[in-house]
Formats: C-alpha cells, structure tokens, sequence
C-alpha cells in the first residue's frame, strides 16, 4: 500500500503548519519544502515512510527537532486512519508499528478533539490483548459517536511545535541534505554483499579469528602460571608457629636413663665404712632449715565474693589470707602496704551482655577508671575494666559482678599508685 502525491497534499493542508513562523519568518521557507519534498516522496509506501521518520530522527541532534519529527509522524498516522478508514490492525501492519503504540496515539488525539467523549475513546481504544477486537477498529465505527467536528485540522490552539521554528536548530540543514539523498541504505545490495563475502575476505577474517584466539590463550596461559607462581612463593614466605619434630637427631639409639645401676661397684670395707659414716651426719641434718628466702607468689585466689573482707578502712586492715606477723622476707619484698589488688577472670559466650549489666555498677558504686581507657573497652578476644573501686564498695561490687557469670577472684598486692580509700580491680571478660 503506497502513499500517493494527493495524500501528502491533503495531509499538509490537513495538518495546516504556520510555514511562516517555522521557516523563520519566511526566510528558509525554500529549505522547508525540500526537507518536505524528501520526506513525502511522489510515491513512497508506509513502511519506507516509517523508515525515513526513523532515519530522520537518528540524524538530528537537537531534543526539540527530535519531537518535531516524532510529532510529524503521529499527526499522519491520525490522518491515515481518519481519511482512509484503515483499521488499527492493518495501519501497524502497514507502518511495522505494535497496535497498542498506534491505538495510545489515536486516543490522544481523539480525546483533545473530542474531551466530552474521554471515557466512550478509552474503551474503544484500549488493546488488552492481541485477540482484542478494537484492533480491528475504524474510524467509520466511531464517527456516528462522535461526529465531524474535530475533523477540520490536524493540530490544537496549545501545540507548540506546530510553530516551532526548527529551520533555525544547527542540525536542520544536515538532516535536508541527507534526506535528500536516495537513501540507498533502506535497500539491500546484493552485489556488494557478494564481493565481501569472497572467499579471499573469508580467509582473512578466519585468520584474523584464529589470531585472536591464540593471543587469548597465551594470555590466560601466562595468568595461571602466574598465579601459581605467587601462590608458591606466598606459601614459602608463611611461617606457621607450631611444633617442629624435625631437629631431633634420629640417628641416636635410645640409652636407658639408669646407665650406672648395672655397673658393678668394687669397693673395699673401709670406703664402705667411710660411706655410712656419712649417711649417718646427712640423716640428722635439720631439713627444717630450708630456704625461707626463696621468691614467693604474692597471689591468692579466692572461693567467691564473701572471701573479700568488708573493708571498713581497707589500708589498715588485714585480709584473711595476709600473715599475722610483719617483717621478714615479706616486708622486705613488698614493704609494709596493706593495699590489696583483685583481678577477676571470666568467660562467657556472651560477653557484650555480662559488659552491659558491669556498667551501671561503675555509676552505682562511684568507680572510676585507672587510666586513659575507658572501662568495658573491647580488644581481640574480649573486654576488660581496669577501675578504682572504693574500698567500702569492694565486695558488693565484686558480688555483683561474679554473679553475672563463673568466675574467679584473685588477691594479690598493689605496687603502688592506687588512690587512698580505693582499691584496683581488673576484669577481664573473655569471649568463648
């Protein structure tokens, strides 16, 4: 189906454009009509026309020219319908368009003609589905509805870009002179398609192919090699701190620890003498006089919370686990302090939680951090408080805290460097 000469004229006068204000007041009025003439040929049929609005569309650059065109282009699918009574069906057969595009553009235009029968152009063009019967919709079922009246022109007081001044878009002398030209590019040329597909060509892009393959290989050959060339040299860099077996000397037999058990003594009866004579002096040594000065632990553990003394004043005090008798080799390792130290070790699947109920005992009981850390602070394997517990509060604070979880207590001697009428105690919560 072909559009004639009579149709592109009925359809200019139809759609009625302001050639005076869109060729700039007259002055590019000669480079309208070419770009006209080339877009409507004498006889071009509907899909070389869609091709063209297409081709048209891809060479322009400017936004509002695009619009324009695309404009163009439903005003005469509007016309096609209306002046030749072609069905939905057959108008997107015809353009190779969907239906449901061509019925959305008629309803636009339908319900700006005709705004009293919105609801009635709604339901006769909405397309559900392909087996819709308002794809076979033409104008002539319609037109007793809705009359003549909006037949007289093919654009609205409101349409802007029927007086659009598109002459003027950078891009408008361009988009004529390629339009102008026989677009050899809608047609096939078998001709030429022949001589590239020869088989010289063949060759050539098969070795071309085979070329990159084998770059591509080489190139993922070379990057797995050295991958596992890093990997290797990874592994050796990696020292693992574990048992090591190998630097025993195995070529040694194993030797009995007694070696000198079977060897035969010979002694004579005064050696022999001689040896009981010292055995007798060893056997009345006073083994009670052993080294007293030995280093000694100054850590005690303690069963639970009640061990620690309910301290009234805790520097003058003295703890159930202290000596009752200064001096000696304790004052002189430690001198004569009574301040005592407590750590309190934990472990718990939750740790954050046992950290949340210790919290509020700081505020509770007047506790202040040791130093720059802030208390609950959680490292790599847990959390842990380094707090001055004032001494009055020491064992109820303790309770508390050894009731969250199972713990152990440790008493031990401050060095020095606690606040007076506070003792320091260190909880570490680990995480299991």
């Amino acid at each position: 189906m072909n559009i004639l000469k009579e149709d592109r004229e009925q359809f200019e006068k139809w759609l009625a454009l302001d050639i005076n204000s869109i060729a700039w007041e007259g002055r590019n009025a000669e480079s309208f009509h070419t770009f006209w003439l080339s877009l409507f040929k004498d006889t071009i049929s509907y899909l070389e026309l869609s091709e063209r609005f297409d081709y048209a569309r891809k060479i322009a650059k400017s936004g509002p020219l695009i619009s324009w065109l695309t404009w163009i282009f439903d005003k005469f699918i509007v016309y096609t319908f209306i002046f030749n009574d072609i069905s939905i069906r057959e108008l997107a057969l015809e353009l190779d368009f969907e239906e449901k595009m061509i019925a959305t553009i008629l309803r636009d235009h339908f319900i700006k003609a005709y705004p009293v029968d919105e609801d009635f152009l709604n339901e006769k063009f909405q397309i559900a589905n392909v087996s819709s019967e308002n794809l076979f919709l033409r104008f002539s079922d319609i037109r007793p509805v809705l009359g003549d009246s909006g037949l007289e022109t093919g654009h609205f007081e409101d349409d802007i870009l029927a007086n659009m001044e598109v002459t003027l878009y950078p891009d408008w002398n361009n988009l004529v002179s390629q339009l102008s030209k026989d677009l050899k590019f809608l047609k096939i040329d078998f001709d030429t398609v022949k001589k590239k597909t020869r088989f010289g060509h063949q060759l050539k892009f098969l070795q071309e192919v085979i070329l990159l393959l084998l770059v591509l290989s080489f190139v993922v050959f070379a990057l797995k090699n050295s991958n596992k060339w890093y990997e290797d040299y990874l592994v050796n860099k990696i020292t693992l701190f574990e048992s090591n077996f190998f630097w025993l000397d195995k070529s040694l037999s194993y030797q009995e620890q007694d070696a000198l058990a079977r060897q035969s003594l010979d002694l004579s009866n005064k050696e022999l003498e001689e040896l009981e004579k010292l055995e007798a002096q060893q056997a009345f040594v006073d083994e009670s006089l052993e080294a007293r000065f030995d280093p000694e632990s100054d850590v005690v553990v303690l069963d639970s919370a009640d061990a620690v003394p309910k301290f009234v004043d805790a520097e003058n005090e003295q703890s159930l686990y202290e000596e009752n008798r200064k001096g000696g080799y304790r004052d002189t390792s430690y001198g004569v302090t009574n301040r005592k130290a407590y750590r309190v070790l934990m472990a718990s699947v939750d740790a954050a939680e046992i950290k949340s109920k210790i919290l509020p005992l700081i505020e509770k009981y007047g506790i202040s951090q040791v130093d720059n850390v802030r208390p609950g602070t959680e490292i790599p394997g847990g959390i842990y408080f380094n707090v001055h517990v004032p001494s009055k509060n020491l064992r109820d604070f303790l309770a508390n805290v050894t009731s969250y979880s199972e713990a152990t207590i440790f008493e031990s001697r401050s060095q020095g460097g606690d606040r007076p009428g506070n003792n320091r105690v260190f909880i570490w919560i680990k995480k299991i």
